[in-house]
Parts: structure tokens; C-alpha cells; sequence
């Protein structure tokens, strides 16, 4: 049982859940962010659409625990079973992350300057797109446990992004906590590869995490200094054409 791969990682998405969870609590003063579950009391008034995107993002993490347990009580066949419901999970996060950005956008395009706007959807449509990746990535290795759970870790890390920015904005305020949020995650990230070097013995430059490493490094690029460009402007320009 002990040598299980990855046999705590569960333990790891239940307190990623919970990080999530607290970031989406508290009302963040200067911001939009209105704080979801700490408005559970007034949830009549909140779009449907907020409900149905909390409650797929809930499903996709406690999915990711359960999954990471099951492999731990050495359960494979369930594991395998309910893994087939994760393209279906995925697919509701993936669809309502969308709504959500259409509803952000339809809702602040009549406060704030369009190009504003346009600019702050840079960081939803990264980090959705990572998530989409390292998903598939995770699916097309689901047989090398190593690579699976890497990838499955980055995709928790792409989902998480939100609730994480938003805890950091609470506690630490301003750019500095979005930063430590950053640093967090590369940290989190050069945790497992050094846990897939030294405990697991697995081969570093030609395993997962180097280009997991890459593609955040590409994503937190276009959070902090691509979503300003025209390039981004035109494109974003583009998606909310069609919405």
C-alpha cells in the first residue's frame, strides 16, 4: 500500500478545495469580487449562472479527491469507473466558465471602458485554456500514473487560480497578494517535481513538469502583460462578437 505513487495527493485537492472555497467567501472591497459563499443567505440573488459554475468547479474538486482515495484504497476499478464522469464534470466547468465570462463581460461592459473590460477577460480565457490542456493531457496519459497526476495537479492549479487570487487579494491586498499567489503555485509545482525526482525517482527534463511549468509561465505572461496588447484586444474582441 505504501508504495502507491502519489498515495496523499488526495489530501492535496481536498486543501486546494478549501483554499478555493475561502477565496470565494469574503467580500473584497474595491473590487467586484461580492464574495459567493458568503452570500449563500441572499442566493436568490445571484445569477443562475454563478450557481451552476460553483457547483461544477465543487464537482471537479471533490471528483479530483475522490479519484486520488480511491487509487489510495487501491479501489482501481472504481477508479476507472467514475473516471469516465470526468470529460462529462470537465465539460459543465468548461460551459459554465464561458457563461460566466459572457456574463462578466454583459455586466461590466455598461460601467467600465470596453478596451477595460476586454483586457480584464485575459486571465479567464488563460487559465480556461489551461485548464482544457492539462485535462487532456492527464486523459491521453490516464495509463502512466506519473504524467496523469501531474497533469491532473496543473489542471487543479489552472481551476483554482480564481478562488487563489481572490484569497490573496483578501489577505494581502493589491498586487503583492496576487504575486504571492504566483509564487505559491510555481512553488507547489517545483514541490511535486522534486518529490517526482527524488521520491518517485522519475526523470525530471523529460517528465511532465518542466512544460507545465512553460505553459503557466505563458498564461501568467498574458495575466500580467499580454491582455494589455492589441493582439489580445482584437482577439477578445472577437470571442465577445459572437456571445
Amino acid at each position: 500500500m505504501s508504495n502507491i505513487p502519489y498515495r496523499n495527493v488526495g489530501f492535496f485537492f481536498v486543501f486546494l478545495m478549501l483554499l478555493v472555497v475561502a477565496g470565494f467567501t469574503p467580500r473584497i472591497a474595491g473590487t467586484p469580487f461580492f464574495g459567493y459563499f458568503g452570500q449563500i443567505a441572499n442566493a436568490g440573488r445571484v445569477p443562475a449562472v454563478i450557481h451552476a459554475h460553483a457547483v461544477a468547479a465543487l464537482t471537479w474538486f471533490a471528483l479530483l479527491a475522490l479519484q486520488a482515495f480511491l487509487i489510495r484504497a487501491n479501489r482501481r476499478d472504481l477508479h476507472r469507473a467514475i473516471g469516465k464522469s470526468s470529460v462529462v464534470i470537465a465539460a459543465m466547468l468548461f460551459v459554465t466558465s464561458l457563461l460566466v465570462m459572457k456574463h462578466f463581460y454583459t455586466t461590466a461592459i455598461e460601467t467600465f471602458p470596453r478596451d477595460a473590460v476586454l483586457s480584464a477577460l485575459a486571465q479567464s480565457f488563460t487559465g480556461l485554456t489551461l485548464f482544457v490542456l492539462f485535462f487532456f493531457l492527464a486523459l491521453k496519459n490516464r495509463r502512466n500514473i506519473y504524467r496523469h497526476v501531474a497533469y491532473m495537479v496543473a489542471a487543479a492549479l489552472a481551476t483554482a487560480t480564481p478562488g487563489l487570487a481572490r484569497l490573496g487579494l483578501y489577505v494581502v491586498g493589491g498586487l503583492p497578494g496576487i504575486l504571492l499567489v504566483v509564487a505559491l503555485i510555481y512553488a507547489t509545482l517545483l514541490s511535486f517535481l522534486l518529490h517526482a525526482k527524488i521520491g518517485l525517482r522519475q526523470p525530471v527534463w523529460r517528465g511532465p513538469y518542466p512544460p507545465i511549468i512553460a505553459l503557466f509561465l505563458v498564461g501568467h505572461a498574458m495575466d500580467f502583460v499580454g491582455r494589455q496588447t492589441p493582439a489580445w484586444l482584437w482577439f477578445a474582441d472577437k470571442i465577445v462578437s459572437i456571445w
